[in-house]
């Protein structure tokens, strides 16, 4: 693999290149670096929660893990396709066990605005309400993935 990675190509027993291999090899490696990139990805969201909670300092938007790939702006930027892709990524990786029910469940009490409270007593006066724009647009994207769940 390390040899394909690096621009080389596969050889078959007699020694000619063997294209059919290297691109399978390819596209292998290409999977596992989009896997690995989500994985680090979902892991670094619920490691910024864990330290924004067991934290008491005042919170600014940046310091929120979005659910969001690219880290949103303002809360306009968090449309639910944004977020929706982010928060059900992980379910393309192979071997992930879980379930998108649970994945919504949780994550819908985790951004439920009552739930948020606290958080956004944090917030330096100046964001805070572009920070409870940017829940609510998060909590109206996880209802309608529920809601949506539901009809299937």
């Amino acid at each position: 693999m390390a040899w394909v990675r690096s621009g080389g190509v596969l050889r078959d027993a007699r020694g000619r290149r063997d294209k059919g291999r290297t691109k399978w090899m390819q596209e292998e490696i290409r999977l596992q670096d989009e896997e690995k990139r989500i994985m680090d990805q979902w892991n670094a969201y619920e490691t910024r929660w864990k330290a924004l909670n067991a934290s008491r300092e005042p919170v600014t938007w940046a310091d929120i893990p979005w659910p969001s790939t690219i880290p949103p702006t303002t809360y306009e930027d968090l449309t639910h396709e944004a977020v929706s892709e982010f928060l059900l990524a992980t379910f393309k990786v192979r071997g992930f066990a879980g379930s998108r029910k649970e994945r919504i469940r949780s994550s819908l009490l985790r951004w439920h605005p009552d739930k948020t409270s606290t958080l956004v007593s944090r917030v330096q006066e100046e964001e805070r309400e572009g920070v409870q724009e940017g829940i609510n647009a998060v909590f109206r994207s996880l209802k309608q993935l529920q809601d949506a769940g539901k009809q299937a």
